[in-house]
């Protein structure tokens, strides 16, 4: 729910209209579930899981890597704020780093995270290297002076030294960590009921799931909540119609604006996927909404000018929760 991608405010506003209304016609026709699962495809896609491109060792070394508490200054590592019990995310309003040090923004889950156009609310990480990268010296993360001062300390334990090695040709790098952690997150992925039933499965949604589709796309929210994760693929103002902090309760984050500059992308933020919208409350960038149900209505309202009715707002939920699916294995602790 934020329909659909960039330039000025007038301008989004009537292509976020004409998706809502092209993506409503794909719907108006037959209401047959072979017809509806049909339309989903078209939305959404086929269910299918991205190829993987990393190897599974790569995954191993990047698994004992984000949860190592050696790395970082205070013992601060990715697992910190990726919990497998908070489905991926940390519950927080905000994530909690290095020292004790509050971030700006909410923590996004780290599950099905592949394919997004990039990472991080403003997107402002280029991928997920560049993400595991870059956190060696954030203060809200690893809080290393440099990435040099982090490599010497990972040269320095004989195990992950060891594994660098016999990996890597050239061993203890900033590009081999990012490829590592980067490897590890790309194979967290997931399959749901939603999934099952776009590869073909007509009976993986219940009736009220399926009743929750047909809202979740005649309502909007498909314009911008589309794809494999339902979201992820495209930059919205967020307070297409209204504005957002009159129903948040928050301060204004001028959003992509701090990371480009330009006047156009205040208040613009990368929509974020919603495959674990059910699993990782709070909600937003600033995490200012603690309950779904709420999260839903404000999105109607400051996206798409729309009041919803009690039934649509429940039977939006309940498909978020055939969207979602158990967290992987792999995100527990080594």
């Amino acid at each position: 729910m934020i329909p659909i991608t960039r330039p000025v405010a007038s301008t989004r506003i009537a292509v976020g209209l004409m998706a809502f209304a092209a993506v409503s016609a794909m719907l108006s026709a037959p209401a047959s579930a072979d017809a509806l699962q049909q339309q989903a495809q078209a939305v959404f896609g086929s269910g299918e899981a991205p190829q993987l491109q990393s190897s599974e060792a790569e995954a191993a070394l990047g698994r004992v890597l984000f949860f190592d508490t050696r790395i970082g200054r205070d013992g601060t590592n990715c697992g910190t704020c990726h919990e497998q019990s908070k489905g991926g995310a940390d519950g927080r309003k905000t994530a909690l780093g290095a020292f004790g040090r509050q971030g700006k923004r909410n923590t996004p889950t780290i599950v099905d995270i592949v394919p997004q156009i990039s990472m991080h609310w403003t997107g402002d990480r280029e991928s997920l290297a560049d993400q595991a990268i870059r956190s060696l010296t954030a203060p809200p993360a690893y809080a290393h002076a440099s990435a040099d001062e982090a490599l010497a300390v990972i040269k320095a334990l004989p195990d992950l030294n060891e594994r660098f090695n016999a990996l890597y040709d050239d061993g203890v790098t900033a590009a081999n960590w990012g490829k590592a952690l980067s490897a590890y997150q790309e194979h967290l992925v997931t399959t749901s009921a939603f999934d099952r039933y776009l590869q073909g499965d007509v009976q993986a949604l219940n009736a009220a799931q399926k009743q929750g589709l047909k809202t979740f796309i005649n309502t909007g929210c498909a314009g911008c909540h589309n794809g494999r994760l339902l979201g992820g693929t495209s930059y919205q103002k967020f307070g297409i119609v209204a504005d957002y902090t009159l129903y948040t309760g928050s301060q204004e984050d001028i959003g992509r604006m701090a990371f480009t500059g330009k006047e156009s992308d205040r208040r613009v933020f990368k929509v974020p996927p919603l495959r674990h919208a059910a699993q990782t409350a709070p909600y937003f960038h600033d995490g200012s909404v603690a309950e779904l149900k709420d999260a839903v209505d404000i999105m109607a309202k400051v996206q798409l000018g729309r009041t919803l009715s009690a039934d649509d707002n429940q039977a939006i939920q309940t498909f978020l929760q055939a969207v979602t699916a158990p967290m992987p294995a792999a995100l527990q602790r080594p």
